[in-house]
């Protein structure tokens, strides 16, 4: 089992190697005995959940039929109070529609946890929503079998993704609070999201809408 300070050490050595600069005393994440890990059924339903938020952010009229898909499949409980909102909102306003977007990216980490993609390029280039849809059920069919057979990756692999993450993101954050040049081409709004995303996987809070983001 990795240490923390030996996976630290690991992403330090990626990050050097991809010459990405990184804060030596940024802390280490937890322990992997100390870690609690969602289980791949509830972050296959988040999957959902975000996906059909996002289709129904882009097809007004649809928001009443994914509400009903939702409440029939056992789904509806486990959107978030400020998603339920969201569902039910006669009109989006443009940012609202736009952090709705951005949210394909955390999905694709989701998808990443639960071994639906193989493997997470560097946060570069923006998920096309085509990619994220060939790996879910078809819309508004039958979600059990997608929920119930998803298979979650080993918790030291989540972890070694946690800390990456983490460290990309400062490195991202300065380089723009800087006005410097993201380094490597990375892309700070990807890597928000995948950092979103896995401080959820990893109950850094326990509600969705509580998630933190600290660099």
């Amino acid at each position: 089992m990795k240490s923390a300070a030996e996976r630290k050490s690991g992403t330090e050595k990626l990050l050097r190697e991809l010459n990405i600069p990184y804060l030596d005393h940024l802390p280490l994440i937890e322990e992997e005995h100390e870690a609690v890990v969602r289980t791949a059924p509830e972050i296959a339903e988040r999957i959902l959940i975000l996906t059909y938020l996002n289709y129904v952010s882009e097809v007004p009229g649809g928001a009443s039929e994914v509400i009903a898909f939702l409440k029939t499949n056992d789904l509806w409980d486990k959107v978030s109070p400020d998603e339920k909102e969201l569902f039910q909102k006669e009109k989006l306003t443009r940012q609202e529609e736009i952090n709705i977007s951005w949210r394909t990216e955390a999905i694709w980490l989701l998808l990443w946890a639960i071994n639906k993609v193989e493997e997470l390029a560097l946060p570069t280039q923006e998920i096309a929503s085509a990619d994220i849809l060939e790996r879910l059920p078809e819309f508004l069919s039958d979600p059990s079998g997608f929920i119930s057979e998803a298979m979650g990756r080993p918790i030291s692999a989540i972890l070694d993704m946690s800390d990456l993450v983490y460290r990309l993101h400062w490195a991202t954050k300065n380089a723009n609070l800087n006005n410097e040049p993201m380094p490597a081409g990375l892309n700070l709004g990807i890597i928000m999201e995948r950092h979103y995303a896995i401080n959820w996987l990893t109950y850094y809070a326990d509600e969705w809408d509580s998630v933190i983001l600290d660099t």
